[in-house]
């Protein structure tokens, strides 16, 4: 019986090298970031797609990498509440 873990995502929001704008890129992934005028929205995108997964986490990371906050993101249910 495989008693695995189940697979929790990290979306990293962090400024773009020019802080020009905001980026956001799931951990791991080796794609381009999703680029957003603000940082709100950049935290809102991130927010919503670690909700969408099996529960995730959202980091937020200053321009010289380091994690300035971090939230766990429960998973939204798969049909509204009674």
């Amino acid at each position: 019986m495989n008693m695995a873990k189940p697979q929790h995502n990290v979306f990293v929001v962090y400024p773009s090298a020019l802080l020009t704008w905001w980026e956001v890129v799931r951990d791991g992934d080796d794609g381009d970031p999703f680029c957003f005028d603000t940082r709100e929205q950049a935290e809102a995108y991130a927010r919503a797609m670690a909700a969408a997964g099996p529960g995730s986490v959202v980091k937020l990371e200053n321009w010289f990498g380091e994690t300035e906050a971090a939230w766990d993101v429960a998973a939204r249910s798969a049909s509204p509440p009674p």
